[in-house]
């Protein structure tokens, strides 16, 4: 079983959480919706609903980053869920 991080439901669908995601080809993490695929670089602009990106436009390789990797980026603070899959 994986875990997910996430902060909070997405701005965009109201529907789904968003996850933080790592883009391995650019080496950050990124706030990504499992529902409607958008993302954001910084919890900012995802509360505000600013400068989102469709991620099925982008092309980069992604992970599931560990809570580690989570520490180490300085986005501990908005870990604020999870759950396994």
């Amino acid at each position: 079983m994986k875990k997910y991080y996430w902060y909070k439901n997405c701005p965009a669908c109201k529907q789904g959480r968003l996850i933080i995601t790592r883009d391995l080809t650019h080496e950050r993490l990124y706030l990504h919706c499992e529902e409607c695929e958008m993302g954001w670089l910084n919890s900012s602009d995802a509360n505000e609903n600013k400068n989102g990106f469709l991620t099925l436009l982008v092309d980069f390789e992604t992970e599931n980053p560990t809570l580690e990797t989570i520490q180490k980026n300085n986005w501990s603070e908005i870990a604020n869920h999870s759950f396994e899959e």
